[in-house]
């Protein structure tokens, strides 16, 4: 539904650039039949009233004609509409409204545009001059000549139906001739980028993050489809090595990605041993749903339930009612577990590159995974778990968050704002909220952490908890002993 919603405003813009130079002009339809001229004798009686009925046409054939029309006019229509098929096929798409407006900057590339959406950005444009020196030096690289960048273009030709069909846009305006161009622009340019990745050789150092960044936005991205295609292209040769190859180029560049700033400490060598990695690798669609990939490798089933319970207390709160907090090794971070008052969670390491990167997926989820948001239901029970600076403090503390923002605050901040226009009515930690929320509802934990908290703080406190109790049990004692005497 949400595909349809915005193919059909961007069919709207699109048909009114179209009909502007004809605004004003009368259009000879060049029809010579009697029948036509009575619709439009008809028409012309009907203008400027408010309705006009053909109810009252007393010519038969008039009418058959005019209902012939309007049942041509609704199957055109609906030959424009996108198949379900096509809904299937789409996985790139524009970033709604309501979660761009949060932070753009977020899900706007900064440096370099990968495919139609940013196509005309004026203030990246400079970067299109690069993707040509790269095209130049890869065509007059060994081994590469004029056949093989016709079997290239050839190759892009016979996909350019799938590959405009993964848009969520149809981009009618951009000819086939120029979209088959881009395609075969920016792919080369990608592959260039993950060849020299590691040994920069036509890009400067302190591009390739900002690069690397612009490649991870669910607005900048190519079918994974044709980028490996290509590339199995150009190295067509190597055969089967040469798919394991590009799998050690992308895993490296994007798993690495995901290790930074996710937890994920996946190394080169064991991407390209695992044989569950390679075919993460081969299912996703692009880059951005392959980071998403990364993220759930390893996650525990879970049921995705409608309404669900959410969590009502904080990090801070919980602890009040004696929950205790623990990091585990886990490396993945949706695998979190409530089990006889602890509260088990994989680490969370969070630089400046975290929000853009959870920002896109939890995007890509709300457009093409709403039945299995996993890492939106993360977020959210993170939002609810933490209120405050003082609750990223208590995680902190406890070894579940490492975060080089500088300030707690910060970190509080982003996180609560995560989910700001994004809905939740669907969510994989429903019951282990309401297990955590019955905890903290009753009494008896209450008065048992309060126990522990004040007089068992540490043990020094604990000692002279335990003295003191001694020291007035004794004076009990030698009280009841000298009223005996008396009597």
């Amino acid at each position: 539904m949400k595909n349809d919603v915005e193919q059909a405003r961007a069919s709207n813009m699109e048909d009114d650039e179209s009909s502007a130079p004809n605004k004003g002009k009368v259009i000879d339809v060049g029809s010579d039949s009697d029948i036509d001229k009575d619709i439009n004798n008809l028409s012309a009686s009907n203008k400027g009233k408010d309705t006009a009925s053909t109810s009252s046409i007393s010519n038969p054939e008039l009418k058959i004609e005019i209902t012939s029309r309007i049942l041509e006019q609704l199957h055109d229509k609906m030959e424009g509409m996108t198949s379900q098929q096509d809904r299937a096929d789409c996985c790139i798409y524009r970033v709604p409204k309501s979660l761009r407006g949060v932070n753009w900057k977020a899900n706007t590339p900064l440096l370099i545009s990968i495919g139609p959406l940013h196509r005309e950005t004026k203030r990246i444009e400079a970067m299109q001059n690069h993707k040509w020196r790269c095209f130049k030096e890869f065509t007059e690289q060994d081994g590469m000549n004029e056949e093989k960048i016709r079997d290239l273009v050839i190759s892009i030709q016979n996909k350019e139906k799938h590959i405009r069909i993964c848009h969520s846009e149809k981009f009618n305006r951009i000819s086939s001739c120029d979209f088959i161009e881009m395609i075969l622009l920016d792919a080369v340019f990608i592959i260039k980028f993950l060849n020299e990745y590691q040994q920069p050789n036509h890009f400067e150092r302190r591009m390739m993050f900002d690069i690397r960044e612009d490649l991870i936005l669910l607005e900048n991205q190519l079918p994974f489809s044709i980028i490996r295609d290509i590339y199995q292209e150009i190295n067509r040769d190597l055969q089967d090595a040469t798919w394991e190859s590009f799998l050690d180029l992308v895993t490296y560049v994007f798993g690495k990605h995901t290790g930074d700033i996710a937890t994920f400490h996946f190394e080169k060598h064991k991407f390209s041993q695992v044989a569950e990695t390679r075919q993460i690798v081969k299912g996703s669609k692009h880059f951005t749903d392959l980071l998403r990939s990364f993220m759930l490798k390893g996650s525990i089933e879970r049921r995705y339930s409608f309404n669900p319970i959410k969590l009502k207390y904080s990090a801070v709160m919980l602890r009040k009612a004696g929950v205790k907090f623990q990091v585990t090794q886990d490396k993945c971070l949706v695998n979190i577990k409530f089990e006889k008052g602890v509260l088990k969670i994989p680490r969370l390491e969070v630089d400046h590159s975290f929000e853009r990167l959870v920002r896109n997926i939890m995007a890509l989820e709300q457009c093409c995974y709403q039945r299995e948001a996993y890492v939106c239901s993360y977020i959210k029970f993170m939002d609810h778990l933490i209120d405050s600076a003082e609750d990223v403090g208590l995680l902190v503390r406890k070894g579940i968050i490492l975060h080089w923002l500088g300030d707690d605050a910060a970190l509080s901040n982003m996180i609560n704002k995560f989910c700001e226009n994004i809905g939740d009515n669907y969510s994989c930690f429903g019951h282990i909220s309401r297990k955590i929320n019955s905890h903290y509802e009753s009494r008896f934990n209450h008065t048992k952490a309060s126990l522990k908290l004040i007089y068992f703080a540490n043990i020094w406190r604990g000692t002279a908890t335990v003295a003191a109790a001694i020291l007035l049990i004794l004076t009990f004692i030698q009280t009841i002993s000298s009223v005996k005497l008396l009597f």
